[in-house]
């Protein structure tokens, strides 16, 4: 595989998962219904929903058909978009990181894929709701594989951390922003903070991974050319 490949594929996918998430708003489903300051707070109170008296706060009674059809939207672009694209961006950042054969490396990518299998279970879930809302619950509850998506998002962001403090270049900045989601997904999960926290923290990590390729990807580039020259000159 090419020195580049890893940093490649991982500025592709990160570029690919900030499009999907830029796409959600944009919507005309969704652009009908909510301001751009509302969307990630209906959908997060909808992937919380426990019981028909919360999907009644996103949905209203009788239910508002153009709510139902923005989450519609919204999470058939997540399902088919937006989880296989953060998932293999993880994959591969942790790869580019580490390699195959460390154990920081595989303990990323197997809790990238179990929060990317609890989040298409949640969404599945959603879809089921927005299109048979009158047997809306026999789907829930959707809170419990919202925890698990973002409990499993955030130990991945742990293991990401670890291989940037254990490598021989130490990725401090990067590290920092991993570790920041897990302790505000456990506040958030007791009710301590706002779910918009630790969304802002997953964000950032996410955005510092997608430098960290683009970044690498320059590197490996600058490095073959230097190569190129050497033996040019010789």
């Amino acid at each position: 595989m090419s020195a580049r490949a890893l940093p490649l594929a991982t500025l592709l996918f990160g570029l690919a998962t900030l499009a999907v998430f830029l796409a959600f708003g944009a919507m005309p489903e969704v652009r009908a219904v909510y301001a751009p300051a509302e969307v990630g707070l209906a959908v997060s109170e909808f992937q919380r929903a426990e019981s028909e008296v919360d999907l009644i706060r996103v949905f209203a009674t009788p239910a508002d058909p153009t709510r139902l059809a923005a989450m519609d939207a919204i999470n058939t672009l997540d399902l088919y978009a937006f989880v296989p694209a953060y998932a293999l961006f993880l994959g591969f950042a942790a790869l580019m990181l580490g390699g195959p054969r460390n154990r920081w490396t595989q303990a990323a990518i197997a809790f990238a894929l179990i929060g990317a299998l609890a989040d298409a279970i949640e969404t599945w879930k959603q879809l089921q709701i927005t299109n048979d809302i009158a047997n809306a619950a026999a789907h829930l509850p959707l809170a419990p594989w919202h925890w698990l998506k973002y409990a499993a998002l955030a130990l991945n962001g742990v293991a990401i951390a670890s291989l940037c403090i254990a490598a021989d270049r130490k990725r401090w900045v990067v590290a920092v922003l991993a570790l920041a989601p897990f302790p505000l997904v456990a506040a958030a999960y007791m009710e301590l903070i706002s779910p918009r926290l630790f969304s802002a923290a997953f964000a950032l990590y996410w955005i510092a991974l997608l430098g960290t390729g683009a970044a690498e990807l320059l590197r490996k580039r600058a490095a073959l050319v230097e190569d190129n020259v050497r033996l040019t000159a010789h």
